[in-house]
């Protein structure tokens, strides 16, 4: 990947005004997190409202190429354990979430979920994603609510073009005629 742009938070491409979480605690709603930054505020997180799922649908405010994805959580009991990715999904609900084939499926270890460990992706098959959707549909314990601390994902801006480059292209062009 020598010729692609450097590998990056994709969090300031977030919308952040679209973002929304399905079945998340009305008190630990999505965006706490998906905060950019570091943070070590325990009590800062995503929860589940009524059993384990969430469904979080996220538009970019441009197409991306996702590369990697890393879920933070303290509580291992109560971290996600499963999830299923959806590129450029169209009207997710949890029933699309629970029966639709998904772009790709990551299944964590403990270990991961408590250190925030970065997994790579299959990057092939994210390559002009404008929306995602996540979906959660259980954790370790088997408990009632998930609870994720931070959710990163990682990636560059589908347009990486450098158009002040363009500019000196097509000037050495002209100047070439």
């Amino acid at each position: 990947m020598s010729s692609e742009a450097e590998i990056k938070d994709l969090s300031p491409l977030f919308d952040m005004n679209s973002l929304e979480c399905l079945n998340q605690d009305s008190s630990h709603v999505v965006t706490n997190c998906m905060k950019q930054g570091p943070r070590d505020d325990d009590a800062v997180f995503l929860a589940s409202d009524c059993d384990e799922q969430l469904l979080i649908n996220l538009r970019f405010k441009q197409a991306v190429r996702l590369h990697s994805i890393a879920v933070k959580a303290i509580d291992a009991d109560k971290a996600p354990k499963h999830l299923k990715l959806f590129s450029n999904p169209v009207n997710m609900s949890f029933d699309s979430a629970e029966s639709d084939q998904c772009t790709q499926e990551v299944e964590f270890t403990p270990e991961q979920v408590a250190d925030g460990t970065v997994i790579n992706l299959r990057y092939v098959k994210f390559q002009n994603v404008t929306s995602l959707s996540l979906f959660v549909g259980k954790n370790f314990g088997n408990e009632d609510q998930t609870v994720i601390h931070k959710l990163m994902l990682y990636g560059t801006a589908g347009n990486n073009t450098n158009m002040g480059d363009w500019e000196k292209v097509a000037k050495k062009a002209m100047e070439n005629q």
